[in-house]
């Protein structure tokens, strides 16, 4: 936990003994009197704390002075991920992975070859949190505030019905079978200011061709991470991570220790 994140950007805070931002200041950073943390409101500003009291229940009080003038997704890069739905468990993956790399937004759609029936999982229900708390625990360990808004979308045509106007270059799918360049290769033309780049991710049966020919209509151009048939939270983070490196437009900092 490299920043503990917080509701509020109030300058005056308190932790509560016994939650688990409260016992990692207390067990793992010891924290007393003077000591400094980073915080963050979510989805808002990041800043030093400053802890003025440590209590013998094993409360904090702190004091906190926010960055400002830094938007907070300043740190992801300017991507927008859209990935078949999966299993349960290779979703709780596929999220801890692109809230760990970064992204600006996560679209989730039912494909044609996957199993419909993952759509009725708890992970998707109205009030469980268990996705978003995996991007909390992301945002936590990067430093960061922002957690990507997320969707279900009924089919990939809906998910990506707005690309129809986008500009070239601005979107990719990865396909094993019928790409010819690989992602690290394709061109990245630049892109308009604030217009982040999509990709475009298949689950765990890969694409049908009546995807195919939809998001070819929809001016995604497809690309490979090599000869290997990838599982697919591990295309997501590998994904991520080179389209993350040659993107390089977005804030880079290294917090002060």
């Amino acid at each position: 936990m490299n920043l503990i994140l917080l509701e509020t950007e109030e300058p005056r805070q308190r932790l509560a003994a016994g939650t688990p931002a409260a016992t990692h200041l207390r067990d793992v950073l010891k924290a007393r009197a003077g000591s400094t943390f980073w915080c963050g409101a979510e989805n808002g500003a990041r800043g030093i704390a400053t802890v003025e009291a440590a209590e013998p229940d094993g409360s904090f009080a702190f004091s906190v002075a926010w960055e400002r003038g830094v938007p907070a997704d300043a740190f992801s890069p300017p991507i927008r991920l859209l990935v078949g739905l999966s299993r349960p468990q290779t979703m709780k993956k596929i999220f801890a992975a692109a809230g760990e790399i970064g992204c600006r937004e996560i679209r989730v759609f039912v494909t044609e070859n996957g199993d419909p029936a993952y759509a009725r999982s708890s992970l998707w229900r109205d009030g469980n949190d268990e996705l978003r708390a995996l991007l909390r625990k992301a945002a936590e360990q990067t430093c960061t505030t922002f957690l990507p808004p997320a969707r279900l979308f009924p089919s990939l045509a809906e998910a990506c019905a707005d690309f129809a106007e986008s500009p070239a270059g601005a979107a990719f799918a990865l396909d094993v079978y019928e790409a010819e360049s690989s992602l690290a290769d394709v061109a990245f033309p630049p892109l308009p200011a604030g217009t982040p780049r999509a990709f475009a991710i298949g689950s765990e049966r890969g694409w049908t061709d009546a995807e195919r020919r939809a998001l070819r209509e929809r001016g995604f151009v497809f690309a490979h991470l090599g000869a290997r048939v990838l599982r697919t939270e591990t295309a997501v983070a590998v994904a991520l991570a080179v389209a993350a490196a040659r993107s390089g437009t977005w804030t880079r900092h290294t917090p002060p220790r």
